[in-house]
C-alpha cells in the first residue's frame, strides 16, 4: 500500500487510477453485493486512500435543541412505561439523546419513541 504522505511516480498513479475505475465499474454492476464481494469496497476504499481522495465517513451532527427536546419525552415516557417482561417502573433512559430505555431490573432494552416523519 502506498502512503498518500508519500510522492508516487506517475506510473503508479496511472495504476491505481485504473484499479480504481476497474472496481468501480465492479460496484455499478452489483458485484460487490453479491455473497463474497465484500473486498471490492474495501479495495476501492484502499485505493481511494493510496490516491489520497478519501471522504470522510458521513456523521450525523448533534443537535442540541432535538437532544434536549428527546431526553424531556423521554423522562415522561419513563415514569409513565412498565417494563413489559417484569411489569415494574424500573426503566432508564440509555443514554442521551437515545430513545431507548433500559430496565434496571430485567436489564431488557426497549424502544420508547420513534422518530416522527416530516408533516407535508
Amino acid at each position: 500500500m502506498v502512503s498518500s504522505s508519500v510522492k508516487m511516480d506517475e506510473d503508479q498513479q496511472a495504476a491505481l487510477h485504473r484499479q480504481l475505475v476497474r472496481l468501480g465499474d465492479m460496484i455499478g454492476d452489483g458485484l460487490a453485493d453479491e455473497p463474497g464481494g465484500r473486498w471490492i469496497r474495501q479495495e476501492y476504499r484502499r485505493v481511494m486512500k493510496a490516491l489520497g481522495h478519501e471522504v470522510p465517513r458521513r456523521r450525523r451532527p448533534a443537535d442540541p435543541k432535538m437532544t434536549e427536546q428527546i431526553n424531556t419525552r423521554m423522562s415522561q415516557r419513563v415514569a409513565e412505561v412498565k417494563c413489559p417482561v417484569c411489569q415494574t417502573l424500573s426503566l432508564k433512559q440509555s443514554r442521551s439523546g437515545s430513545m431507548r430505555a433500559n430496565c434496571q431490573s430485567c436489564g431488557r432494552s426497549i424502544q420508547l419513541l420513534r422518530k416522527g416523519r416530516a408533516k407535508k
